[in-house]
């Protein structure tokens, strides 16, 4: 008879161990504080912050969310307190609730992302940076960071050296050819990555006859874009078997974090679901574990990679 483990869902990912496996998708759980969140907050484990950036943003004019037939596409702009006040007045209660802490990076440019490094490496509960490379870099015009391979490049660099951190690449699902990305990670000693950031989309009022949101379009979640990520982390485990793999789009249920699983991430954020039921984290945790009990298995462990060990 195997033995049982004692927490079936325990997972290390880049050296780090988190009790469950589901982290909570950055800008979809606020930081942990707003009402209804506390029972979440046990069932998660570890916490993602909102996207921030040295200085403190407004975000982007109402409307900011619009619901589709099978998602959700946001506008926000990446609003959030910056760095100073995030260390000051939010940071201690996140270290409060005992969870490791990721901090999702979104720098307007090079300096941007060093500068909230430097101020936030002391902090030994916060454990990795979640580094956003969808950001329009604003010392080369807006352009993306991941367009840009030779600013991606310095920027890794510069991450490298200053980060005492484990860090994680958010990477975007437009990408055609994902191996130039990946490629470009793996040359600069970056093995971590989430897959992936939402799918641009675009909403027009036929009433106004113009753009839903101020900016035109917004970020696609929800169960519409799960298939869609579901192949590129299955087609990116598949080709780099030495990527340490968050699973982020469209979870719901168990049933998705677990197909999430088999093809190889070890990891699963939870983002729209968290605006369905802010509690939707507990439900899938307990199905999840009633799911390996009912195939026999000890540890969630057993079935990371499942389908990648038959290619």
């Amino acid at each position: 008879m195997k033995e049982v483990d004692k927490n079936p869902l325990r997972v290390t990912f880049a050296g780090i161990d988190f009790e469950s496996p589901f982290l909570p998708a950055s800008g979809t759980f606020g930081y942990g504080s707003e009402p209804g969140s506390f029972k979440a907050i046990r069932c998660f484990g570890g916490l993602i912050t909102k996207g921030l950036s040295f200085k403190k943003r407004e975000g982007n004019l109402p409307p900011r969310i619009k619901e589709t037939p099978c998602g959700l596409i946001n506008s926000i702009g990446l609003e959030n307190p910056g760095v100073e006040e995030f260390i000051s007045l939010v940071l201690p209660e996140m270290i409060s609730f005992g969870k490791p802490i990721i901090v999702n990076l979104a720098g307007h440019d090079e300096e941007d992302f060093l500068l909230m490094i430097e101020k936030l490496n002391p902090f030994k509960e916060i454990v990795a940076y979640e580094i956003n490379i969808s950001c329009p870099n604003v010392s080369k015009g807006g352009l993306e960071f991941f367009r840009d391979k030779k600013a991606l490049k310095i920027l890794l660099r510069e991450i490298a050296v200053s980060s005492d951190k484990v860090n994680i690449v958010k990477i975007p699902p437009d990408i055609f050819n994902f191996d130039e990305i990946i490629d470009l990670l793996l040359s600069e000693g970056f093995v971590n990555v989430t897959v992936a950031n939402t799918y641009p989309a675009m909403v027009v009022d036929i009433e106004k006859m113009d753009f839903y949101f101020e900016r035109k379009s917004g970020g696609l979640s929800g169960p519409a874009i799960f298939p869609l990520t579901l192949r590129l982390v299955y087609a990116i485990a598949s080709k780099y078997p030495e990527l340490n793999i968050i699973a982020s789009g469209g979870v719901v249920s168990y049933i998705e974090a677990v197909q999430y699983f088999l093809v190889g991430a070890k990891l699963v954020q939870i983002g729209s679901g968290n605006f369905i039921d802010p509690n939707i984290v507990c439900q899938i945790k307990l199905d999840l574990e009633n799911f390996l009990v009912s195939k026999g298995l000890c540890s969630l462990n057993e079935i990371i990679g499942k389908l990648l060990k038959s290619l």
